[in-house]
């Protein structure tokens, strides 16, 4: 429970304000349950910062200006910066370390979940996010957030959790993977992981490492450090799996699947 350090008669004065501002909050915006923070003892000045914080968004929300929107590029003040053909890396580095403050002081923030470089950031920035479209007039004491793989869907980090998506299911014994988008019929060796499949009874003790890949068109090759046990029957000894798994890869409808898989233990 968070504890509430402020003077008595300043507590109670807030309290005061916080109950009018929900009356008017109900009022002018027909917000019924705003300021309901159920199983939570919420300290005054809190409370009073979120009410305040949600009034200001409303009142732009209802403006003209929430509507009008303009370039990432024209919102950061069309800040000057070079093709990443033109920079070695180092200087890439560094340039978007640049670029990144400029959109910081402005508000506008990016997240990048996939193992790429600095480079293929900077190319992103320059190419991808300076495009996107985002308020003239920002929310009140919001930020902008952009994430890579919304606005790239061709990326690594999907490519990656494919991937890991398509071994867990086939070592946990889901080998018609059930509500996981692993379309079989696109699987062009799936006569040899039926094989392999079906030679034990189960797997356990699974183990991987997908390694880093640039991932930049629509198809692509990922592999991974595998380890697992592999058992033929029960009360068998099982037989130790341990090496590099190749994945061969493709961008279908706006997502990334698996269309050959080779494990250690498969022939080729």
């Amino acid at each position: 429970m968070t504890q509430n350090l402020l003077p008595e008669d300043e507590e109670e004065s807030l309290r005061f304000e916080n109950e009018f501002l929900k009356l008017k909050l109900k009022a002018e915006f027909g917000a019924i349950s705003i300021g309901n923070f159920p199983k939570q003892d919420v300290p005054p000045e809190v409370e009073n910062e979120f009410l305040k914080t949600f009034e200001k968004v409303e009142l732009f929300l209802r403006s003209a200006e929430s509507h009008e929107e303009v370039s990432v590029y024209e919102f950061a003040g069309r800040p000057v910066y070079l093709s990443e053909k033109d920079l070695n890396d180092e200087q890439i580095s560094t340039e978007l370390n640049r670029l990144s403050e400029i959109l910081i002081e402005k508000k506008i923030a990016f997240t990048v979940l996939s193992k790429i470089s600095d480079r293929l950031i900077y190319k992103f920035v320059t190419e991808d996010l300076f495009k996107a479209p985002t308020l003239k007039t920002p929310i009140p004491g919001m930020t902008t957030h952009f994430i890579y793989e919304e606005l790239q869907p061709i990326n690594e980090y999907d490519s990656r959790m494919a991937c890991e998506n398509f071994m867990e299911a086939f070592f946990k014994n889901d080998f018609e993977f059930r509500g996981r988008f692993i379309p079989l019929k696109l699987i062009r060796n799936l006569a040899d992981i039926n094989n392999f499949f079906h030679s034990f009874e189960n797997f356990r003790n699974l183990k991987y490492d997908v390694l880093d890949a640039e991932v930049t068109s629509t198809e692509c090759v990922r592999t991974a450090m595998v380890s697992f046990d592999a058992f033929i029957s029960s009360g068998t000894k099982p037989i130790h799996f341990s090496g590099e798994a190749t994945f061969q890869m493709e961008y279908v409808d706006e997502n990334w699947v698996v269309i050959s898989a080779m494990f250690p233990g498969m022939e080729e």
